[in-house]
């Protein structure tokens, strides 16, 4: 491995901020940077969940959202309903054309849109945005 100096960044280095997370409310533009997906052991209907980060501001911690497909066999009617309106809701604010097939994995990371954030402590990592809202038309 060659040599690396980072003398010429050490106040920076030692300055760093940490990450932070947005107060409950906050209104931001929010861009997706990954997508995850599976099967849950449930009910055996896949799912997705997108990665947020914000672009204005780098060091809020990365948050996700969580989706099923919309497999009217796999989810009750009550499901069903949610999911639909929940995608819609996330496919309008970030501008996705869901009218022709798409690859959640390849055509979703890098758009961007608007959404409010919600806030949720977690043991393991502690406070952590969420999504409150999709907001659309922005």
């Amino acid at each position: 491995m060659s040599l690396v100096d980072y003398s010429d960044l050490k106040d920076d280095i030692e300055n760093a901020a940490e990450p932070k997370v947005l107060p409950a409310g906050t209104e931001v533009k929010a861009r997706i940077i990954n997508v995850r997906s599976g099967i849950s052991d449930k009910n055996d209907c896949p799912w997705f969940s997108p990665v947020f980060d914000v672009p204005a501001e780098p060091m809020v911690k990365e948050f996700n959202d969580f989706f099923w497909e919309l497999q009217r066999d796999k989810l009750t009617a009550k499901e069903f309903e949610r999911a639909k309106f929940q995608f819609k809701s996330f496919a309008t604010a970030f501008g996705i054309d869901y009218a022709r097939p798409l690859s959640l994995e390849d055509d979703l990371p890098g758009k961007e849109g608007y959404l409010i954030v919600g806030v949720k402590k977690d043991d393991t990592y502690g406070e952590q945005n969420t999504v409150r809202k999709y907001v659309a038309g922005k």
